[in-house]
């Protein structure tokens, strides 16, 4: 161990360790950094949505839970609360409106915090403790219908409350979805009092549960089986799918730009082992000669793989530590918001990671130093016996298997490998047409631009292989600035700032126009306004639903519950026709394209509709695609105006209020008490603030790939740096100048770069496209900026580095290098 070490200490002089040592830690790193972000990222997101649950788990039910259950979950660990809502009149001495009350326990809220406030329509002041027995908060909305101020009395069912706050946040309202009417709080105790909850009354009951996630999988396992239909298990995860489908795709592409960039790494491992590989050849023949054993010789090599992964973990833990700490930094500056801490468990990840990089790409060849034989003394460039082969499929075997453990996935390795694999036979094809030609043009070279263009195909192997590697690490550079620049601000234009944050249901025919006329006036935008009619489809093809879907929980959406059926003269502009013709004036259901397709219809097939006793069958004339991200009212089905026009219709609408026009608003719409208001603000807020975390974080990955593949460029560099000092000092003999070579160097590199910066900016608005249309789900778009930005980042990332990490061939004498010859 002792000699490993006195070795291995005197080699970190040399540049090939040194590579070797760096790649290894960069590897971990990125691994480390990336993991331990997401996984910030991932518990952000949960208590996120644990504050809009109140707690991390909830059991819902239409039912009072039994007093065993929340016992259960004490036992374990927990924390519990409970909370009760319905809806029911508040009355007071100038009138009365329909409120939605909840009761709640003294522990409510278990995650988040109130917002309540002394003044009407302020922004509220955080509080974690609810209204005690006799008091109320109410919001101000309810306040502004039924006219109390704070000190007024108000009556709920058979008791008195007095309002002590006006009620600016609850943080579990929007657990109970659609909860249109606007809210009161009182305290659990008082729930009886009111003597509202009677034989058939629409009460839901909650109970609410916070603790460690060992604690909440053991509460789950105990009381999923316990659970009625009509009962329900919520996670904060489940409890927001559309936050969640926003976090999945922040997830998979922080995994797929990390993967390149441990792929990145692991070829200059490769390559730093190739290069210590042939440069101890004839140190390992010494050792046999002076009686060292294989098994010697394996020790010395075994033991200084262990410090180097020993000493590249350290540093990569380190340096991924402290990257995902800059990010949180960042972000809390940025967002005002603190990421949760990260868990020690996934720095796992980048020690397999670390050792996996060793075992695939640097000790299959240094085991091929055992072979080497003591006659090697005498014949310096005898080679290693060995199988290529063999060695590839190690390396490319070792590859996969770090993708697949970085992602914990087959599927994106496996589509990745596949991309590595066409855009290889696209620089091929691409390079070696254009390195031909370069060695045309230079024939008879002696110019340092010609020297240069001859020497890209005079390396043709390697100068190949530093293209795909620089094409993929550019490509990939130039896809995250096309997601942080376009692909995202795209994503965030479908939640603009002007995209509504209120929905305005029940609206009477009558009050659609003084409704109109206000929102004019506050210069509020809105949306179209579409009737309603309620229905239910209850045939396809003449076959009842019933008998197509025995068990109601497999059947789809479309055909599960009663819809929001409309009618209208003109589709909205996020609504595109795919199939069929919209023509209202005609018979004919037009389908949303989602529902056509979990339903199981097409265009042509029948559908029935159950609607206010009657029954209605019409064919799907047309299929919409629609944007159910736009924030517009949308509809699976629109009907013809024959059929709805014979039912009485509430209409729908969004609007966008600001916090200029907001009191005004609310303070208007007490003028109409039957119309129910959804605020969705709270839901924007939050998708825009994952986003605005997946920004920040791919900005600073940028950093990791450039460092990988400027590490692929020293070590693919310094592997031919043998070559290269011959042919400089064999020129320099000739009497070429330091400047000259330097030249053709220049010219050689930065061709280099052009080259891969060409072909990346090619790669990369295909990849764009794709994950346009089919990721992001957004329409597609050029990006005219890549195809600058490619070539000039080529030339100079590969320039500065290469000129950088080929400094050594200016710098020894001539006749040095002869003479080692």
């Amino acid at each position: 161990m002792n000699l490993a070490l006195r070795l291995l200490l005197r080699e970190l002089r040399n540049g090939d360790v040194l590579t070797l040592a760096l790649a290894l830690a960069l590897s971990v790193a990125t691994v480390t950094g990336i993991s331990l972000f997401i996984d910030r990222l991932q518990s952000s997101f949960e208590l996120q949505s644990a504050t809009l649950l109140a707690a991390d788990r909830v059991v819902r039910s239409p039912e009072v839970l039994p007093i065993q259950w929340e016992e259960e979950a004490e036992s374990k660990g927990l924390e519990v609360a409970n909370r009760a809502w319905f809806s029911t009149m508040v009355f007071t001495e100038s009138g009365l409106q329909l409120s939605q009350v909840s009761a709640v326990t003294e522990a409510y809220p278990l995650r988040g915090e109130y917002l309540i406030d002394s003044t009407l329509f302020g922004t509220g002041k955080a509080t974690e403790k609810g209204p005690n027995t006799g008091e109320v908060w109410v919001s101000s909305r309810l306040a502004s219908l039924i006219d109390v101020e704070i000190g007024n009395s108000i009556q709920i069912g058979e008791a008195d409350f007095v309002v002590t706050a006006y009620l600016v946040r609850d943080p579990g309202s929007t657990a109970s979805a659609f909860a249109i009417a606007p809210r009161a709080v009182i305290n659990w105790q008082d729930l009886d009092k009111t003597e509202v909850i009677q034989p058939g009354s629409r009460v839901r009951y909650a109970l609410l549960m916070a603790g460690i996630e060992s604690q909440l999988d053991e509460m789950e396992e105990w009381i999923t089986p316990k659970l009625s239909d009509n009962q329900e298990w919520r996670s904060p995860r489940a409890g927001g799918r559309g936050i969640g489908a926003t976090i999945d795709r922040a997830e998979s592409f922080l995994l797929l730009a990390g993967t390149l960039a441990v792929v990145m790494a692991g070829v200059a491992m490769a390559l730093a082992s190739n290069r210590y590989v042939k440069r101890h050849l004839a140190q390992v023949a010494v050792m046999k000669t002076l009686g060292a054993t294989p098994k010697k010789v394996a020790s010395i090599l075994i033991w200084q793989l262990i410090c180097i992964l020993v000493l590249g973990s350290i540093i990569g833990l380190l340096l991924g530590w402290s990257v995902q700490a800059f990010i949180a930094l960042s972000l809390e500056a940025l967002l005002s918001t603190a990421l949760p801490e990260p868990g020690f468990e996934k720095m796992w990840l980048g020690v397999v990671t670390g050792l996996t990089s060793l075992v695939a790409f640097c000790l299959p060849l240094m085991v091929r130093l055992l072979g080497v034989s003591p006659l090697s003394v005498l014949q310096p460039m005898g080679r290693i016996e060995g199988k290529t082969a063999l060695l590839y499929a190690c390396g490319f075997v070792g590859m996969f298997a770090l993708m697949v453990i970085y992602t914990q996935g087959i599927l994106l390795p496996s589509l990745m490998v596949l991309s590595i694999l066409l855009v290889s036979a696209l620089v091929g094809v691409i390079g070696f047409i254009l390195f031909k030609l370069g060695r045309k043009l230079t024939t008879g070279a002696t110019s340092g631009w010609q020297i240069g263009l001859a020497a890209l195909h005079r390396r043709l192997q390697s100068n190949l292989f530093q293209l795909l590697i620089f094409t993929l690490i550019i490509m990939l550079v130039l896809i995250l600035t096309g997601v942080r620049s376009n692909l995202i601000s795209d994503w965030q234009s479908q939640l603009p700032e002007g995209a509504a944050n209120h929905y305005l249901f029940n609206i009477q025919q009558q009050d659609v126009e003084p409704l109109q006329s206000m929102m004019t006036g506050l210069e509020i935008e809105e949306s179209d306004w579409y009737p309603m009619v309620l229905g239910r489809v209850t045939k396809v093809n003449q076959e009842k639903v019933t008998d197509l879907y025995g068990k109601k929980e497999e059947r789809p959406e479309m055909l599960s519950r009663e819809l929001n059926l409309t009618w209208t003269d003109t589709l909205g502009e996020d609504n595109v026709i795919l199939e069929g013709v919209f023509n209202p004036l005609k018979d004919g259901f037009s389908i949303e394209s989602t529902a056509a397709e979990e339903a199981g219809v097409k265009l042509g097939d029948e559908i029935t509709l159950f609607i206010g006793g009657r029954e209605y069958s019409q064919k799907i004339t047309s299929i919409r695609k629609v944007d159910w991200g736009s924030m517009r009212p949308n509809f699976y089905l629109i009907l013809p105006k024959t059929i709805l026009s014979d039912f009485p219709a509430n209409y729908i609408t969004s609007v966008h209020v600001t916090d200029v026009n907001k009191q005004a608003f609310y303070k208007g719409m007490a003028n109409y008490p039957t119309v129910s208001l959804l605020n969705v603000g709270d839901l924007i807020g939050q998708i825009q603030l994952i986003i605005a975390q997946v920004s920040q974080a791919i900005q600073l990955l940028l950093g990791f790939i450039v460092a990988s593949g400027a590490l692929v460029l020293v070590a693919s560099i310094r592997a031919s740096l043998d070559e290269r000092l011959e042919e400089g000092a064999l020129l320099r003999t000739l009497g070429a100048s330091k400047s000259l070579i330097r030249q053709a160097m220049l010219i050689e590199f930065g061709f280099l770069g052009i080259f891969a910066g060409i072909i990346a900016a090619m790669a990369a608005e295909a990849c764009l496209f794709g994950l346009q249309v089919y990721l992001f789900e957004l329409s597609a778009s050029f990006h005219p900026i890549l195809w600058l930005l490619g070539p000039l980042l080529g030339f100079i990332i590969v320039t500065s580095i290469g000129l950088f990490a080929g400094r050594t061939v200016l710098k020894v004498a001539p006749m040095r290098m002869l003479q080692a010859l």
